[in-house]
């Protein structure tokens, strides 16, 4: 399907640089935006069913299975360094590899 959206400027140069940046293209990013926000809307809650079948692209699973995808919480902005946010994601790794061991094969 084609389908031809109106964005305003400061939209328009927001996605060409993102897509400049992480060599995506514009369709890649609108479809996976489109599908995140329409699984998450609560105005479309009822109308989900159908979207459980919806997967992410192959990038963004080897990303997520390598544990690229994600987050962690840090102090306050602007207090963080990068030891701190170093040793938040060795604990993420640690914890994730010990419930993959725990989990029966």
């Amino acid at each position: 399907m084609t389908l031809t959206v109106r964005l305003d400027p400061t939209l328009e140069t927001a996605l060409e640089r993102y897509c400049a940046n992480t060599g995506s293209s514009k369709s890649h990013v609108v479809q996976e935006s489109l599908a995140a926000y329409l699984m998450t809307s609560p105005h479309t809650t009822e109308l989900n069913a159908g979207l459980d079948a919806v997967q992410p692209s192959p990038a963004f699973q080897a990303f997520a299975d390598a544990g690229l995808v994600g987050g962690i919480a840090l102090p306050l902005a602007g207090s963080a360094d990068k030891a701190a946010v170093r040793a938040q994601v060795q604990s993420r790794r640690a914890e994730r590899a010990l419930s993959s061991r725990r989990k029966p094969a």
